[in-house]
């Protein structure tokens, strides 16, 4: 039977619940165990010793990352970290980690290939883990130039800072709020990694979106049953959408692969992830 949990400042029992019926209907014996522990990032990975899997939010993995004192390159390059596994090793049981996220965006892109025009640049809304992230990806699909922009001026140019320092031949540039409008029309794609939310003053500044070229494609990484001004917009303007939900429930099945060897149908975990969602 293996045990797994969740470190996350939000709770998503149901989605994980859902994902662990899936791994038992795929005959992996599992079970989902939420978390009871502290509610912000755990210093001391001995606190987990009695789980075999971990699944990690992306405010959390850049702190626990620091813990982990074995991991690929790739990791490393990232700075984040959404689940670890625990291997035995000539010292004992250690974690290795793993990006699912960051693979959910590789498949995704991979999937849309000719479709994307990597000639544009790629507006970042957002500073955090899964900015980072989506910019790894990105840049992986062949994208080079970027822009980002976000709420705390402080938080941007230090990620600004980092991105640029690990990604040679990378060019991220930083945009106020009030500026995007000024923005010219070279954007091929933009990626919120900010909250769906009414109080949200970002979005209404993003769904203007004279700054995407048409058509355009939209990551919106928020999960929100309801849809947010910027992806009504972005419907509206024939911008194509790809919903958080399907993003995350990539993320889920490719973890399910990476961490339980089991094969899972997206098509139908996605279905019921959207149920749940609602």
């Amino acid at each position: 039977m293996k045990l797994w949990t969740t470190l996350s400042p939000t709770n998503e029992d149901k989605r994980w619940q859902l994902l662990s019926r899936y791994l038992t209907d795929a005959g992996v014996a599992n079970e989902f165990v939420p978390w009871s522990g502290p509610n912000e990032a755990v210093q001391d990975l001995s606190l987990l010793s009695g789980f075999d899997h971990v699944r990690i939010s992306s405010r959390f993995g850049p702190q626990i990352l620091q813990h982990i004192k074995v991991q690929p390159s790739w990791i490393t390059l990232l700075g984040v970290v959404d689940g670890m596994v625990k291997r035995d090793s000539a010292k004992g049981p250690a974690w290795w980690p793993h990006c699912a996220l960051y693979e959910s965006f590789g498949r995704l892109l991979l999937n849309l290939g000719a479709d994307l025009d990597t000639r544009g640049s790629v507006l970042i809304a957002g500073a955090g883990g899964t900015a980072r992230v989506a910019i790894a990806a990105f840049f992986k699909a062949g994208f080079r130039n970027f822009l980002l922009t976000n709420f705390n001026a402080d938080e941007a140019e230090q990620s600004i800072k980092e991105v640029n320092a690990k990604f040679f031949g990378l060019s991220l540039q930083w945009v106020p709020m009030e500026k995007i409008v000024l923005l010219p029309g070279e954007s091929s794609v933009l990626v919120n990694c900010t909250p769906s939310v009414e109080e949200n003053a970002l979005l209404v500044e993003l769904s203007y979106m004279n700054f995407l070229r048409r058509p355009g494609f939209l990551f919106d990484i928020s999960r929100s049953s309801k849809p947010s001004v910027l992806v009504q917009e972005a419907n509206d303007a024939g911008v194509t959408v790809i919903a958080g939900s399907r993003i995350a429930a990539h993320a889920d099945v490719l973890w399910a692969k990476l961490a339980f060897n089991a094969e899972l149908k997206l098509a139908e975990y996605l279905k019921d992830f959207e149920a749940t969602l609602s």
